[in-house]
């Protein structure tokens, strides 16, 4: 291992993009300056001028060339993580920054702590931290990727332990448009030994002002589930305890199938709404209790696609959720899992607390 403590991989496929706000946050914090590396990954470009943008920003800083022809971070976030020889690692995307302190402050953290993974709190540019993971009140260490929903947060933001990296082979799935860092998440989260949250040490930001997004235009339904698919392919469900399986299949019918199918219900067809159908099925036969904590807004679209899985009930479906008063939003069917951890009324619960908790600070 080399001297360094901190390396943080950066894959850049588009000369536009603003690259030096990148690297700049990760060497903006002087104390820790000397412990830090930053790689970025030339994808498909000429390093050469990447290397003089960034020659004004004191800091050790090294380009590597990579090309393989697809379009996807996956193939050069791999390349640099293979290349990675300091204790702790992370990925950031090249539209993204720290704020000032942040570096200071997760360097001291898993300095003092030694956590196999830290979990960075996140923000969009120009908008306030996301509660995401929506942690138990007051936890922020040891966590729990079930108790703690760390499911809902497989993009691996942060810093990880490269040896724990290694030994579980993380890798960002190549050969799919969207959700290459799912598997990667979802192992390291439920594998990956002490997990951390770095709560109160300032933010990683996802970058909005970008010129275009890799994960931007239209995409197929096959496209859009193939990440899910491949959790099926690669047996990472066999290898999850019971309740981390729920959670996760919890996660994925909220954000994959409900937000999917509402967001897309009046152009998907027959045979797209099919798709969904067959991956709910497959998510419930992997978590028989997933549905438990939906509400019946939720329910209403979900009992549909089981039920009936056409064009023309989704869509009636959806538009009647649509309608639903507050209790349909926060009550699950049969009352009893209203409070279950991933209902939504617990959910309300919960961020309520956390914002009054901030205002007392």
């Amino acid at each position: 291992m080399s001297s360094t403590f901190v390396e943080v991989v950066i894959a850049c496929h588009d000369e536009r993009r603003p690259l030096e706000r990148a690297v700049a946050s990760l060497l903006h914090d002087a104390d820790v300056r000397d412990a830090v590396r930053v790689t970025v990954v030339a994808h498909g470009l000429d390093a050469e001028p990447l290397r003089r943008r960034l020659s004004g920003i004191e800091g050790d800083i090294r380009v590597l060339p990579f090309s393989d022809g697809v379009r996807s971070a996956a193939g050069p976030f791999n390349h640099g993580l293979d290349a990675v020889d300091a204790e702790y690692c992370g990925v950031m995307g090249s539209d993204d920054f720290l704020e000032p302190g942040t570096m200071s402050a997760w360097i001291r953290h898993v300095r003092e702590q030694r956590p196999d993974a830290a979990i960075a709190q996140i923000r969009l540019q120009g908008e306030t931290l996301m509660p995401n993971p929506l942690v138990r009140l007051g936890r922020t260490r040891r966590l729990d990727a079930a108790r703690d929903r760390l499911f809902y947060r497989t993009a691996p933001l942060g810093l990880i332990r490269t040896a724990r990296m290694r030994e579980l082979r993380l890798r960002m799935l190549e050969g799919v448009r969207v959700g290459e860092d799912f598997e990667f998440g979802i192992r390291l989260w439920a594998h990956g030994g002490r997990v951390d949250f770095l709560a109160g040490s300032g933010a990683y930001v996802i970058g909005q002002d970008a010129a275009e997004r890799t994960t931007l235009g239209s995409m197929t339904v096959t496209e859009r589930l193939a990440p899910i698919v491949h959790l099926f392919d690669d047996g990472v469900f066999d290898t999850l305890s019971a309740a981390h399986r729920t959670a996760l299949a919890t996660k994925l019918i909220r954000v994959t199938i409900v937000g999917n199918v509402q967001a897309l219900a009046a152009e998907l067809d027959d045979a797209q709404v099919a798709e969904f159908a067959a991956l709910l099925r497959r998510l419930l036969d992997a978590a028989p209790a997933a549905l438990r904590p939906f509400n019946r807004q939720d329910r209403t679209v979900l009992d549909g696609l089981l039920a009936a899985p056409t064009s023309a009930r989704l869509r009636a479906d959806v538009a009647r959720s649509r309608g639903a008063g507050r209790k349909d939003r926060w009550l699950t069917p049969d009352l009893v899992h209203s409070f279950h951890r991933e209902s939504t009324l617990r959910r309300y619960v919960l961020y309520f607390c956390k914002r009054e908790r901030r205002k007392l600070r």
